[in-house]
Protein backbone atom coordinates (compact mmCIF):
# COMPACT_ATOMS: atom_id res chain seq x y z
CA UNK A 1 0.00 0.00 0.00
CA UNK A 2 1.15 3.62 -0.86
CA UNK A 3 1.66 5.18 2.12
CA UNK A 4 0.13 9.02 1.57
CA UNK A 5 2.63 10.73 2.95
CA UNK A 6 5.72 9.91 0.64
CA UNK A 7 3.35 10.40 -2.54
CA UNK A 8 2.63 13.69 -1.45
CA UNK A 9 6.20 14.61 -0.70
CA UNK A 10 6.96 12.87 -3.73
CA UNK A 11 4.08 15.15 -5.66
CA UNK A 12 5.45 18.48 -4.08
CA UNK A 13 9.02 17.82 -4.54
CA UNK A 14 8.25 17.48 -7.89
CA UNK A 15 6.29 20.63 -7.75
CA UNK A 16 9.08 22.33 -6.20
CA UNK A 17 11.60 21.49 -8.40
CA UNK A 18 9.74 22.52 -11.67
CA UNK A 19 9.05 26.35 -10.02
CA UNK A 20 12.28 26.95 -8.74
CA UNK A 21 14.58 25.30 -11.88
CA UNK A 22 14.20 27.71 -14.59
CA UNK A 23 15.30 25.56 -17.07
CA UNK A 24 12.19 22.12 -16.20
CA UNK A 25 10.06 25.40 -15.59
CA UNK A 26 10.18 26.41 -19.36
CA UNK A 27 10.85 22.99 -20.83
CA UNK A 28 7.72 21.43 -18.97
CA UNK A 29 5.60 23.91 -18.47
CA UNK A 30 6.36 26.92 -21.78
CA UNK A 31 7.89 24.59 -23.98
CA UNK A 32 4.54 22.22 -24.67
CA UNK A 33 2.08 25.31 -25.55
CA UNK A 34 4.42 27.36 -27.37
CA UNK A 35 6.25 24.86 -29.94
CA UNK A 36 2.91 23.49 -30.47
CA UNK A 37 1.83 26.58 -32.27
CA UNK A 38 5.57 27.63 -33.23
CA UNK A 39 5.96 24.40 -35.02
CA UNK A 40 2.93 23.88 -36.33
CA UNK A 41 2.07 26.82 -38.07
CA UNK A 42 5.13 26.09 -39.88
CA UNK A 43 2.86 23.62 -41.82
CA UNK A 44 -0.62 25.75 -41.40
CA UNK A 45 -0.95 25.81 -44.85
CA UNK A 46 -0.51 21.90 -45.20
CA UNK A 47 0.65 21.84 -48.79
CA UNK A 48 2.76 23.97 -51.00
CA UNK A 49 1.18 26.03 -53.81
CA UNK A 50 2.53 28.46 -56.41
CA UNK A 51 6.14 26.97 -56.70
CA UNK A 52 8.21 29.17 -59.11
CA UNK A 53 8.82 27.17 -62.82
CA UNK A 54 10.06 28.73 -65.93
CA UNK A 55 9.50 28.20 -69.54
CA UNK A 56 12.53 28.59 -72.24
CA UNK A 57 10.36 28.44 -75.76
CA UNK A 58 12.38 27.88 -78.57
CA UNK A 59 8.98 27.16 -81.16
CA UNK A 60 7.54 30.50 -80.36
CA UNK A 61 4.54 28.75 -81.52
CA UNK A 62 0.59 29.33 -80.47
CA UNK A 63 0.63 25.33 -79.37
CA UNK A 64 4.09 26.33 -76.98
CA UNK A 65 1.88 29.21 -75.91
CA UNK A 66 -1.27 27.42 -74.97
CA UNK A 67 0.77 25.17 -72.93
CA UNK A 68 2.26 27.79 -71.22
CA UNK A 69 -1.34 29.21 -70.38
CA UNK A 70 -2.64 26.13 -68.98
CA UNK A 71 0.73 25.42 -66.97
CA UNK A 72 0.44 29.20 -65.83
CA UNK A 73 -3.56 28.74 -64.78
CA UNK A 74 -2.39 25.40 -62.25
CA UNK A 75 -2.74 26.66 -58.55
CA UNK A 76 0.46 24.06 -57.59
CA UNK A 77 2.95 26.15 -59.90
CA UNK A 78 3.39 29.91 -60.83
CA UNK A 79 4.94 31.02 -64.12
CA UNK A 80 7.96 33.18 -62.87
CA UNK A 81 9.99 33.94 -66.30
CA UNK A 82 10.74 32.66 -69.41
CA UNK A 83 14.19 32.65 -70.18
CA UNK A 84 15.24 32.67 -74.19
CA UNK A 85 18.02 29.60 -73.63
CA UNK A 86 18.39 26.52 -72.17
CA UNK A 87 21.59 28.11 -69.99
CA UNK A 88 19.75 31.05 -68.95
CA UNK A 89 16.78 28.41 -67.74
CA UNK A 90 19.31 26.44 -65.94
CA UNK A 91 21.27 29.34 -64.47
CA UNK A 92 17.69 30.16 -62.79
CA UNK A 93 17.53 26.51 -61.86
CA UNK A 94 20.82 26.54 -59.79
CA UNK A 95 20.50 30.36 -58.41
CA UNK A 96 17.25 28.73 -56.39
CA UNK A 97 14.63 31.39 -58.24
CA UNK A 98 12.98 29.00 -60.37
CA UNK A 99 12.03 25.06 -58.75
CA UNK A 100 12.20 23.61 -62.35
CA UNK A 101 11.93 25.02 -66.00
CA UNK A 102 10.87 23.10 -68.80
CA UNK A 103 12.12 23.41 -72.80
CA UNK A 104 9.63 23.59 -75.64
CA UNK A 105 12.37 22.69 -78.63
CA UNK A 106 12.22 23.89 -81.59
CA UNK A 107 9.61 22.42 -84.28
CA UNK A 108 7.46 21.45 -81.53
CA UNK A 109 4.31 22.18 -83.25
CA UNK A 110 5.00 21.13 -86.20
CA UNK A 111 5.82 17.61 -85.10
CA UNK A 112 2.31 17.47 -83.62
CA UNK A 113 0.88 18.64 -86.41
CA UNK A 114 1.90 15.91 -88.48
CA UNK A 115 0.92 13.64 -85.54
CA UNK A 116 4.00 12.55 -84.34
CA UNK A 117 5.64 12.66 -81.10
CA UNK A 118 8.04 15.62 -79.72
CA UNK A 119 10.18 15.39 -76.93
CA UNK A 120 9.81 18.18 -74.31
CA UNK A 121 12.24 18.56 -71.15
CA UNK A 122 11.25 19.20 -67.75
CA UNK A 123 14.07 19.99 -65.09
CA UNK A 124 13.60 19.65 -61.66
CA UNK A 125 15.36 21.01 -58.19
CA UNK A 126 15.19 17.63 -56.67
CA UNK A 127 17.05 19.02 -53.51
CA UNK A 128 13.18 19.54 -52.15
CA UNK A 129 11.56 16.68 -53.12
CA UNK A 130 8.08 17.92 -52.11
CA UNK A 131 7.68 21.18 -54.36
CA UNK A 132 9.77 18.64 -56.71
CA UNK A 133 6.87 16.21 -57.02
CA UNK A 134 4.55 18.73 -57.05
CA UNK A 135 5.49 20.50 -59.84
CA UNK A 136 6.33 17.33 -61.78
CA UNK A 137 2.32 16.30 -61.29
CA UNK A 138 1.34 19.69 -62.45
CA UNK A 139 3.15 19.87 -65.41
CA UNK A 140 2.16 16.25 -66.32
CA UNK A 141 -1.33 16.48 -65.70
CA UNK A 142 -1.49 19.47 -67.59
CA UNK A 143 0.58 17.36 -70.64
CA UNK A 144 -1.91 14.67 -70.41
CA UNK A 145 -4.96 16.55 -70.80
CA UNK A 146 -3.58 18.29 -73.74
CA UNK A 147 -2.15 15.52 -75.24
CA UNK A 148 -5.65 13.66 -75.11
CA UNK A 149 -7.56 16.52 -76.77
CA UNK A 150 -5.16 16.31 -79.26
CA UNK A 151 -5.57 12.66 -80.05
CA UNK A 152 -9.14 13.24 -80.32
CA UNK A 153 -9.53 16.35 -82.47
CA UNK A 154 -7.03 14.09 -84.95
CA UNK A 155 -9.54 11.27 -84.74
CA UNK A 156 -12.58 13.34 -84.48
CA UNK A 157 -11.21 14.83 -87.74
CA UNK A 158 -10.98 11.40 -89.63
CA UNK A 159 -14.67 11.13 -88.73
CA UNK A 160 -14.38 8.79 -86.20
CA UNK A 161 -17.39 8.30 -83.40
CA UNK A 162 -16.21 10.71 -80.13
CA UNK A 163 -17.22 8.04 -77.60
CA UNK A 164 -15.10 5.49 -79.50
CA UNK A 165 -12.38 7.77 -80.11
CA UNK A 166 -11.97 8.47 -76.22
CA UNK A 167 -11.55 4.73 -75.92
CA UNK A 168 -9.28 4.78 -78.43
CA UNK A 169 -6.88 7.81 -76.38
CA UNK A 170 -7.76 6.04 -72.77
CA UNK A 171 -8.10 2.26 -73.52
CA UNK A 172 -7.11 1.35 -69.91
CA UNK A 173 -8.41 4.20 -67.62
CA UNK A 174 -7.10 4.07 -64.31
CA UNK A 175 -9.62 5.48 -61.50
CA UNK A 176 -7.42 6.23 -58.29
CA UNK A 177 -9.63 7.32 -55.29
CA UNK A 178 -7.06 8.42 -52.38
CA UNK A 179 -8.02 7.53 -49.46
CA UNK A 180 -7.25 8.89 -45.75
CA UNK A 181 -5.06 11.79 -46.74
CA UNK A 182 -7.13 12.64 -49.56
CA UNK A 183 -5.53 16.21 -50.83
CA UNK A 184 -1.86 14.20 -50.51
CA UNK A 185 -0.49 16.84 -48.28
CA UNK A 186 2.21 17.35 -45.83
CA UNK A 187 0.48 18.76 -42.82
CA UNK A 188 -1.86 16.55 -42.29
CA UNK A 189 0.74 13.47 -42.49
CA UNK A 190 2.98 15.49 -40.20
CA UNK A 191 1.09 17.45 -37.86
CA UNK A 192 -0.28 14.85 -35.40
CA UNK A 193 2.46 12.84 -35.58
CA UNK A 194 4.70 15.76 -34.34
CA UNK A 195 2.61 16.98 -31.82
CA UNK A 196 3.41 14.05 -29.83
CA UNK A 197 6.66 14.25 -30.90
CA UNK A 198 6.80 17.77 -28.72
CA UNK A 199 5.01 15.95 -25.43
CA UNK A 200 7.76 13.41 -25.86
CA UNK A 201 10.73 15.75 -25.89
CA UNK A 202 10.13 18.24 -23.06
CA UNK A 203 8.77 15.21 -20.95
CA UNK A 204 12.19 13.57 -21.63
CA UNK A 205 14.21 16.58 -20.98
CA UNK A 206 12.33 18.13 -18.27
CA UNK A 207 11.83 14.92 -16.64
CA UNK A 208 15.53 13.83 -16.79
CA UNK A 209 16.76 17.15 -15.78
CA UNK A 210 14.58 17.20 -12.48
CA UNK A 211 15.40 14.10 -11.53
CA UNK A 212 19.63 14.58 -11.81
CA UNK A 213 18.84 17.74 -10.38
CA UNK A 214 17.25 15.37 -7.28
CA UNK A 215 20.28 13.57 -6.90
CA UNK A 216 22.62 16.46 -6.82
CA UNK A 217 20.50 17.80 -4.07
CA UNK A 218 20.74 14.67 -2.38
CA UNK A 219 16.56 14.15 -2.36
CA UNK A 220 16.71 11.11 -4.50
CA UNK A 221 19.56 9.49 -1.63
CA UNK A 222 17.48 10.43 1.16
CA UNK A 223 14.36 9.16 -0.77
CA UNK A 224 15.70 5.20 -1.42
CA UNK A 225 17.19 5.28 2.32
CA UNK A 226 13.53 4.58 3.24
CA UNK A 227 11.49 1.83 2.73
CA UNK A 228 10.04 0.16 -0.07
CA UNK A 229 6.61 1.63 0.56
CA UNK A 230 7.89 5.22 1.09
CA UNK A 231 9.92 4.93 -2.60
CA UNK A 232 7.03 3.85 -4.57
CA UNK A 233 4.78 6.25 -2.84
CA UNK A 234 7.84 9.12 -3.49
CA UNK A 235 8.21 8.04 -7.27
CA UNK A 236 4.50 7.73 -7.81
CA UNK A 237 4.01 11.33 -6.70
CA UNK A 238 6.06 12.64 -9.22
CA UNK A 239 5.24 10.36 -11.89
CA UNK A 240 1.57 11.31 -11.06
CA UNK A 241 2.27 14.97 -11.47
CA UNK A 242 3.92 14.98 -14.69
CA UNK A 243 0.88 12.40 -15.86
CA UNK A 244 -1.96 14.86 -14.68
CA UNK A 245 0.48 17.98 -16.35
CA UNK A 246 0.82 16.31 -19.34
CA UNK A 247 -3.03 15.05 -20.05
CA UNK A 248 -4.01 18.70 -19.34
CA UNK A 249 -1.69 18.96 -22.92
CA UNK A 250 -3.48 16.20 -24.44
CA UNK A 251 -6.76 17.96 -23.71
CA UNK A 252 -5.88 20.32 -24.96
CA UNK A 253 -4.21 19.58 -27.97
CA UNK A 254 -7.90 17.55 -28.73
CA UNK A 255 -9.77 20.84 -27.58
CA UNK A 256 -7.90 24.13 -29.49
CA UNK A 257 -4.92 22.93 -31.24
CA UNK A 258 -6.19 20.42 -33.38
CA UNK A 259 -9.06 22.58 -34.76
CA UNK A 260 -6.98 25.98 -34.91
CA UNK A 261 -3.77 23.93 -37.09
CA UNK A 262 -7.31 22.06 -38.83
CA UNK A 263 -5.36 18.64 -37.88
CA UNK A 264 -7.47 15.51 -38.96
CA UNK A 265 -8.52 13.40 -36.16
CA UNK A 266 -11.15 11.11 -37.29
CA UNK A 267 -10.79 8.19 -35.09
CA UNK A 268 -11.76 7.95 -31.24
CA UNK A 269 -10.69 10.46 -29.07
CA UNK A 270 -10.85 7.73 -26.31
CA UNK A 271 -8.53 5.45 -27.70
CA UNK A 272 -6.32 8.19 -28.73
CA UNK A 273 -6.31 9.44 -25.17
CA UNK A 274 -5.70 6.36 -23.61
CA UNK A 275 -3.09 5.45 -25.51
CA UNK A 276 -1.18 8.27 -24.86
CA UNK A 277 -1.50 8.14 -20.93
CA UNK A 278 0.31 4.73 -21.47
CA UNK A 279 2.99 6.38 -24.25
CA UNK A 280 3.47 9.38 -21.39
CA UNK A 281 4.03 6.69 -18.79
CA UNK A 282 6.37 4.88 -20.58
CA UNK A 283 8.31 8.04 -21.57
CA UNK A 284 8.50 9.13 -18.18
CA UNK A 285 9.80 5.41 -16.54
CA UNK A 286 12.73 5.14 -19.76
CA UNK A 287 13.47 8.88 -18.62
CA UNK A 288 14.35 8.08 -15.15
CA UNK A 289 16.08 4.61 -15.95
CA UNK A 290 18.10 6.95 -18.15
CA UNK A 291 18.60 9.18 -15.80
CA UNK A 292 19.58 7.48 -13.14
CA UNK A 293 23.15 7.12 -14.69
CA UNK A 294 23.72 10.99 -14.85
CA UNK A 295 25.61 12.49 -11.86
CA UNK A 296 25.20 16.27 -14.00
CA UNK A 297 22.30 17.76 -14.77
CA UNK A 298 23.52 19.19 -18.08
CA UNK A 299 24.88 16.13 -19.06
CA UNK A 300 21.23 14.60 -18.96
CA UNK A 301 20.35 17.44 -20.55
CA UNK A 302 22.74 17.61 -23.28
CA UNK A 303 22.16 13.62 -23.71
CA UNK A 304 18.52 14.03 -23.91
CA UNK A 305 18.47 16.85 -26.36
CA UNK A 306 20.04 15.07 -29.17
CA UNK A 307 16.99 12.54 -28.72
CA UNK A 308 14.26 14.12 -30.98
CA UNK A 309 15.73 13.69 -35.00
CA UNK A 310 16.75 9.77 -34.09
CA UNK A 311 13.53 8.72 -31.94
CA UNK A 312 11.41 10.33 -34.83
CA UNK A 313 13.07 8.78 -37.38
CA UNK A 314 13.48 5.41 -35.85
CA UNK A 315 9.73 5.43 -35.14
CA UNK A 316 8.83 4.05 -38.57
CA UNK A 317 6.64 7.57 -39.15
CA UNK A 318 8.48 9.24 -41.67
CA UNK A 319 10.14 5.50 -43.58
CA UNK A 320 9.33 2.30 -43.10
CA UNK A 321 10.36 0.14 -40.08
CA UNK A 322 10.66 -2.75 -41.92
CA UNK A 323 12.88 -1.38 -44.87
CA UNK A 324 15.88 0.15 -41.84
CA UNK A 325 18.84 -1.76 -41.58
CA UNK A 326 18.30 -4.98 -39.05
CA UNK A 327 19.85 -3.39 -35.92
CA UNK A 328 17.68 0.11 -36.02
CA UNK A 329 14.93 -2.13 -36.63
CA UNK A 330 15.67 -3.72 -33.37
CA UNK A 331 16.26 -0.30 -31.49
CA UNK A 332 13.09 0.84 -33.53
CA UNK A 333 11.52 -1.99 -31.80
CA UNK A 334 12.06 -0.99 -28.22
CA UNK A 335 11.36 2.60 -28.34
CA UNK A 336 8.05 3.85 -27.33
CA UNK A 337 7.67 6.27 -30.04
CA UNK A 338 7.45 3.91 -32.73
CA UNK A 339 3.88 2.18 -31.30
CA UNK A 340 2.48 5.64 -30.32
CA UNK A 341 3.10 6.84 -33.95
CA UNK A 342 1.88 3.78 -35.23
CA UNK A 343 -1.59 4.25 -33.02
CA UNK A 344 -1.57 8.04 -34.41
CA UNK A 345 -1.48 7.21 -38.12
CA UNK A 346 -4.14 4.88 -37.64
CA UNK A 347 -6.49 6.94 -35.19
CA UNK A 348 -5.74 10.66 -36.98
CA UNK A 349 -5.82 9.65 -40.57
CA UNK A 350 -7.49 6.16 -41.09
CA UNK A 351 -10.18 7.24 -38.12
CA UNK A 352 -10.40 3.82 -36.81
CA UNK A 353 -11.01 2.43 -33.47
CA UNK A 354 -9.28 0.59 -30.42
CA UNK A 355 -9.27 -2.98 -32.61
CA UNK A 356 -6.07 -2.04 -34.75
CA UNK A 357 -4.22 -0.08 -32.03
CA UNK A 358 -4.50 -3.26 -29.49
CA UNK A 359 -1.33 -4.31 -30.55
CA UNK A 360 0.51 -1.07 -30.17
CA UNK A 361 -1.10 -0.82 -27.16
CA UNK A 362 0.43 -4.36 -25.78
CA UNK A 363 3.84 -3.44 -26.75
CA UNK A 364 3.82 -0.42 -24.93
CA UNK A 365 2.66 -2.17 -21.76
CA UNK A 366 5.45 -4.93 -22.61
CA UNK A 367 7.57 -1.85 -22.77
CA UNK A 368 6.16 -0.17 -19.67
CA UNK A 369 6.14 -3.86 -17.28
CA UNK A 370 10.26 -4.64 -18.58
CA UNK A 371 11.48 -0.47 -17.47
CA UNK A 372 9.68 -0.82 -14.48
CA UNK A 373 11.65 -3.74 -13.94
CA UNK A 374 15.35 -2.56 -14.86
CA UNK A 375 14.24 0.82 -12.85
CA UNK A 376 13.19 -1.11 -9.52
CA UNK A 377 16.80 -3.08 -10.40
CA UNK A 378 18.41 0.22 -10.72
CA UNK A 379 17.20 1.50 -7.58
CA UNK A 380 17.72 -1.20 -5.77
CA UNK A 381 21.62 -1.59 -7.02
CA UNK A 382 21.64 2.61 -6.15
CA UNK A 383 19.99 1.73 -2.72
CA UNK A 384 22.73 -0.75 -2.17
CA UNK A 385 25.35 1.46 -2.40
CA UNK A 386 24.16 4.22 -0.38
CA UNK A 387 24.10 1.40 2.66
CA UNK A 388 27.03 -0.08 1.64
CA UNK A 389 28.75 3.95 2.07
CA UNK A 390 26.91 4.68 5.21
CA UNK A 391 27.61 1.10 7.37
CA UNK A 392 31.02 2.26 7.86
CA UNK A 393 29.93 5.73 9.15
CA UNK A 394 27.50 4.36 11.49
CA UNK A 395 29.94 1.48 13.26
CA UNK A 396 32.15 4.67 14.13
Amino acid sequence: MVKRNSFIQGLLHEMHNVINDHSVLLTVLLAPLVYVFLMGSIYQKKEVKKIPFAVVDYDKTPTTRNFTRLLSASPAIRLVSQPATYEKGKAALYSMKVQGFLVFPKGFEKKLLKGEGSDVNLYLNTTRFLPSNDLNRAVNTVFMTVGAGIRLHAYEAKGMNPKYAMELINPVLADVHPVYNATNNYGDYLLPGLLFLILQQTLLIGLGESFVRSREKGNLQEALRGNATDIFGWFGGRVSYYLFLYASYILFYFGYAFHFLDIPLRGSKTALFVISLLFLLVVMIYTMLVASFSKKQIRIMEALAFTSYPLFLLSGYSWPVDAMPAPLQWLARIIPTTPMMDAVTKLCAEGTGWGPILNDILQLLVMLLVSTLLFYWRMAVMKKKLTAVKAPVEIS
